[in-house]
């Protein structure tokens, strides 16, 4: 719930808190999905000065859902976010020109987390035939996820399994799932390791290993998360666009040289973005760090990641046509990754 009234204010000000802070520079708020993984580097380029040292001062960051952060972006609301790739085909599909312009994560992350009542009953995805799993959103990352893992069990959604939306706030998907609301819930950090520390969850399929992930989705690399904005951005704000990207790459480079610990020190230590961490133990939020980290790449734009996200958005039917790399990502200011 407090995401969602967050989100609703970010909404109606957001139009009044746009604009440039002093010559040179750009004011802005920034949404960015709650999950830990996509929306870390944001946090970390905040805390560490990454942004205010391109000129960028960003109001506030605000944790939403991808599906809200792709109508911002559409309705010309905000002029960046951070969400799941899959939004930027999705929307091009439609008829709006969003442009993925740097990469935040370049590994899955989003599994299924079964209640800890089923771990006799639910052993494979196929064993969740009839059980009800948790996702944001229809339309949502976790709801694509869903949708193409049970698939690929030979199940199909919504006829074998129900989805059931249950938002985008951590707090609120834990209790679902620790209440029995639902079953499980295709999700990631801050839930899955709270759950497994408190004996409320599983991870059904670990998305940490390799071989599992070429088994299930067919690559080790998958392009999941971007920073976004739109064309008509890109075109008129070209030095904002650099300025952005330039600080979300000096993140990712701090976080792949300093220890989880260090890095979560950094976040939980500033005002405005421990908010990432709430309710998180310290050494809790070292640990989902650690776990997590193999993910963060330099920011560059991997065609073959994307190609493999394309691919398995057709497969289970999320997206009817492809929308080619050139077309949904634009490589000028974080580059063109060698695979």
């Amino acid at each position: 719930m407090r995401y969602a009234v967050l989100a609703l204010l970010f909404v109606v000000s957001l139009s009044m808190s746009v604009g440039h802070a002093q010559p040179g520079s750009v004011r802005l708020d920034l949404p960015i999905v709650a999950a830990v993984e996509p929306a870390l580097p944001v946090m970390v380029a905040e805390a560490a000065g990454h942004f205010r040292g391109e000129g960028v001062e960003v109001g506030r960051i605000i944790l939403t859902g991808g599906v809200a952060i792709r109508k911002l972006l559409i309705g010309g609301r905000t002029s960046f976010g951070v969400l799941g790739t899959e939004h930027v085909p999705l929307a091009r599909v439609a008829g709006s020109p969003l442009k993925g312009i740097a990469s935040v994560y370049d590994r899955l992350h989003v599994t299924f987390i079964v209640r800890s009542a089923l771990r006799d009953q639910v052993k494979r995805v196929e064993d969740l035939r009839g059980r009800t799993v948790g996702v944001t959103a229809p339309g949502s990352f976790t709801w694509s996820i869903a949708v193409t893992l049970l698939k690929r069990a030979g199940l199909e959604p919504e006829r074998d399994v129900r989805l059931l939306p249950v938002g985008t706030d951590p707090g609120v998907l834990y209790t679902a799932l620790q209440t029995g609301r639902i079953d499980a819930l295709a999700y990631s950090e801050p839930v899955l390791s709270r759950a497994e520390r408190d004996g409320v969850g599983f991870v059904l399929l670990n998305v940490f290993d390799r071989n599992v992930l070429w088994r299930w989705i067919g690559s080790d690399l998958l392009l999941v998360g971007v920073l976004a904005t739109t064309e008509a951005v890109a075109r008129a704000q070209p030095d904002a666009v650099a300025a952005m990207v330039r600080a979300v790459q000096k993140a990712l480079a701090y976080i792949r040289s300093h220890s989880s610990r260090e890095v979560v020190e950094l976040v939980m230590g500033n005002s405005k973005t421990a908010q990432l961490f709430q309710g998180v133990p310290g050494e809790l939020a070292v640990r989902m760090v650690s776990r997590i980290r193999h993910g963060y790449g330099t920011g560059c734009l991997s065609r073959a990641g994307y190609e493999a996200e394309l691919r398995r958005m057709l497969e289970t039917g999320v997206i009817r046509q492809p929308v080619p790399f050139e077309e949904a990502l634009e490589p000028r200011w974080a580059g063109l990754c060698a695979r």
